[in-house]
């Protein structure tokens, strides 16, 4: 005598079918969502913001270059502290690390982003200093006035 599975399953059950698991397993979902986490983490790190408040003056117009990794950005804080990549700096700390830079890479650039509170003597300074030390493309931050056109 053979005993049929499908039977035995229904008088276990009695005599009903075998329904479908109800339970929902959360535990993909939790790795799921821990994975995202970690690489929305890790991508801020790559993100390149002055950390500033700066007011840039405005202009009419604007050119947009695409940021390389040869640029270099430094800041004039309206409080007058001086900032080379975000890291605070001195003017004698600047002209050095500037050298440092032209001696890896001569072919750098320079953004002097100053707020527009700042007397333009400062800025001059800055750039009197970047051109001692070698650099050659040196170009001032601004921001576009409200609708100007952009250069392209």
């Amino acid at each position: 005598m053979r005993i049929n599975p499908e039977g035995a399953r229904r008088a276990r059950n009695g005599g009903h079918r075998a329904a479908p698991m109800a339970e929902l397993n959360i535990i993909p979902l939790v790795d799921v969502i821990l994975v995202l986490l970690i690489i929305f983490m890790a991508t801020t790190a790559f993100v390149k913001e002055t950390g500033l408040n700066l007011k840039l003056p405005p202009a009419k117009s604007s050119q947009s270059a695409a940021q390389t990794t040869h640029d270099l950005t430094i800041a004039l804080s309206r409080d007058g502290k001086l900032y080379l990549d975000n890291q605070p700096l001195s003017e004698a700390q600047l002209a050095s690390a500037l050298r440092a830079q032209v001696k890896k890479n001569p072919q750098t650039h320079v953004v002097i982003k100053g707020d527009a509170s700042i007397a333009y003597e400062r800025v001059v300074r800055v750039m009197d200093v970047a051109r001692g030390a070698g650099l050659t493309s040196v170009a001032l931050g601004t921001r576009l006035l409200e609708g100007a056109p952009a250069a392209r």
